[in-house]
């Protein structure tokens, strides 16, 4: 354009420009083929024919199109049309005898008003292929008989002559690792026939490896293709891949692929989600806080972290660990207090059995049971005397005449009820009442004589670890039935009705 010619003139001859392109490339529906067929009769058929408005039976035209048949609209004037049916690949279109013309019409082409070159008769069938107007051409590629694909349509293979429409199609061809793409414009004025030029596709392929930390989801083209990891052969170009975890804002990798080549892509993980955990430890001093086995912190946490489930297990010298599960979720702050309680090594409810030594006029080893329900002890224990008495001297029926000389050991039976008290740590005292039997053996005469006794006492206990203690109960029995023989036989024996008993040993705890 010269640069003096007047501003008024180039917005007309921008606008003549642009119609010129508009309707250069407008395409017209057009008819390719109509023609009767005389040994068909489908439209006669019972179940398939129709009647017109005058009760004439109606001529039916069978439309092979390769358009889309809902988006195609048929008027026949005054006459109108009696029916239609859209069937896979084609309308059956049903029109009154000695119809004229049918106009047709798509949004997307410009209409067409067909006439018809024949009489049309009542009953008979036709057949019409209708599309968009083009032209016959001829497409070969350099590979014989290489495969040949238009606009998604596989017309065969090479050579092939095809009737295409005008306009711009894509065509691929292919045979084994050779390989065509690209664009041809069919127009009136245009070649008749095309070369496709083949190449070798590998040539063109670069090999690629994705990598991505957190064994992330990896996405391309809208499906997920591997997880932490993908390889591909892909045509040399950029692409893109979305990175995808749950929890986690998914992000976006561009990469290159080079033909002929190898390459190895490090991905960048999606960015967590994050919350704030804050968790603090009572008693509040010494305590340390593990993930698994790594110590992350001392006394109290506080930390920003991904969101998602985390157990720590919390521990300190003399309590019992804890191990707790928090949720942490997105932007909000999850925040607790873990009370952690001592090692009870003086226990509720428990059952022991102990074993020791008793001091008492006849001293003696002692075996125990027991039991512990809500503080509550119940007790069992058995002495066995290991000393024995000074000398009891026995007479016949006249004291002056001597008959035996005889030594006695003691045994003791103890059933007790009593009430625990845990004072310090590994410290217990269980004030008891119950009933402690004295009882003789020994000798050819005395064994059998008993004193019955009420005992008071209390069981103390320090337990240094948990399954083990070291006890002393002290006690006194005091007297509340004691039987002849045993009254006979104490006082010369230089034993006791009662008295005091002390017993030490080890309690196993359980």
């Amino acid at each position: 354009m010269n640069p003096r010619e007047p501003l008024s003139i180039r917005p007309l001859l921008l606008l003549i420009l642009c119609l010129s392109t508009f309707f250069a490339h407008a395409a017209d529906l057009v008819v390719r083929d109509f023609k009767l067929l005389p040994t068909d009769q489908t439209a006669i058929n019972r179940e398939t024919t129709k009647t017109d408005q005058n009760g004439k039976t109606a001529a039916l035209i069978k439309i092979y199109t390769n358009l889309k048949p809902s988006d195609i609209y048929f008027d026949n004037g005054v006459l109108g049309v009696v029916a239609r049916e859209n069937k896979p690949g084609q309308i059956w279109l049903y029109i009154p005898a000695r119809s004229q013309k049918l106009q047709i019409t798509d949004p997307k082409y410009t209409p067409l008003q067909y006439y018809f070159e024949e009489e049309i008769i009542a009953g008979k069938t036709y057949s019409m292929q209708l599309t968009v107007k083009g032209k016959d051409i001829t497409l070969t590629a350099s590979v014989h008989h290489a495969g040949i694909i238009v606009d998604n349509d596989s017309l065969g293979l090479s050579p092939v002559n095809a009737y295409i429409s005008y306009g711009d199609h894509r065509v691929t061809a292919r045979s084994g690792s050779m390989f065509y793409e690209g664009i041809i414009t069919v127009s009136p004025d245009g070649p008749d026939r095309f070369e496709l030029q083949m190449e070798d596709e590998n040539l063109k392929y670069g090999e690629i490896t994705v990598s991505v930390p957190d064994r992330a989801e990896i996405w391309f083209e809208g499906r997920r293709v591997g997880l932490g990891e993908w390889h591909a052969r892909l045509r040399g170009g950029t692409y893109t891949v979305e990175l995808r975890k749950q929890n986690c804002e998914s992000t976006i990798q561009n990469f290159s692929v080079t033909p002929g080549r190898s390459s190895v892509i490090d991905a960048m993980a999606p960015i967590p989600f994050k919350g704030y955990l804050s968790i603090e430890v009572r008693p509040a001093f010494g305590s340390k806080i593990f993930n698994a086995d790594t110590l992350v912190a001392e006394n109290r946490l506080a930390r920003q972290t991904p969101v998602g489930d985390y157990t720590y297990t919390f521990r300190r010298k003399g309590y019992i660990p804890v191990t707790k599960t928090f949720t942490v979720s997105r932007n909000e702050e999850t925040a607790d207090t873990v009370y952690m309680k001592r090692v009870q090594y003086i226990h509720r409810n428990s059952f022991y059995a102990s074993i020791g030594a008793t001091y008492a006029k006849i001293p003696g080893v002692t075996m125990r049971i027991g039991c512990t329900i809500a503080n509550v002890g119940i007790e069992a224990g058995y002495t066995l005397g290991l000393t024995k008495s000074d000398d009891v001297y026995w007479f016949q029926n006249d004291p002056d005449i001597y008959d035996s000389t005889c030594q006695y050991s003691m045994d003791a039976f103890t059933l007790k009820l009593g009430y625990q008290f845990r004072f310090i740590q590994r410290f217990g005292i269980m004030p008891q009442v119950g009933y402690l039997g004295q009882r003789l053996r020994g000798g050819t005469r005395g064994n059998g004589a008993m004193c019955h006794n009420l005992s008071v006492g209390a069981r103390c206990i320090f337990t240094p670890v948990p399954v083990l203690g070291i006890f002393i109960t002290p006690e006194y029995a005091v007297p509340v039935s004691v039987n002849e023989l045993y009254k006979s036989i104490s006082a010369p024996a230089g034993l006791s009705e009662g008295g005091i008993y002390i017993t030490a040993g080890l309690s196993f705890n359980f």
